[in-house]
């Protein structure tokens, strides 16, 4: 992404969704999903350059939403692209909002998407530490998880 287009999303207030961690997960999986060795090198060179772009983005004031191309794999692993809006330079509070409020906003759902308060849809998870002291936290510590009103994930130490 140019220069140009950085300063063109940033004034017309453009989210961002870069998608960085899926090479990742193609890389590692290179053998399950059929794809040449040689392929992996230029995976991460990708995933190098796509961080590299989201690094000059966000320095730039784009606004960021968070998603994946997890398509038919990947599914579970989704909140490792908030590791690498940490490493684009954000703070866990504003990747997390990224995944969050910025996420209901880039999909006009303000509303009733992406915060906890009376009347909005929202699925919760609880997590062991502090995630806005540590990202990760929220990439491998999650305990449990209430989706649509039913616990689904349940890890808490009795």
């Amino acid at each position: 992404m140019d220069a140009a287009t950085i300063q063109e999303m940033v004034a017309r207030k453009t989210f961002y969704v870069p998608t960085i961690d899926h090479n990742r997960f193609y890389a590692e999986n290179f053998r399950v999903l059929n794809f040449a060795p040689e392929s992996v090198k230029n995976l991460d060179a990708f995933r190098e350059r796509n961080l590299e772009t989201a690094r000059v983005a966000f320095k730039a004031g784009v606004r960021f939403a968070m998603g994946s191309d997890a398509v038919r794999s990947m599914f579970g692993e989704n909140t490792r692209e908030l590791g690498w809006f940490v490493k684009a330079g954000m703070t866990p509070e504003q990747a997390l909002r990224a995944a969050t409020a910025n996420g209901a906003a880039l999909l006009g759902q303000e509303g009733s998407l992406g915060a906890l308060r009376a009347g909005y849809f929202a699925d919760i998870v609880a997590v062991e530490g502090d995630p806005l002291a540590d990202i990760r936290v929220v990439i491998d510590k999650v305990r449990w998880v209430m989706k649509g009103g039913e616990v689904v994930v349940d890890k808490r130490v009795q």
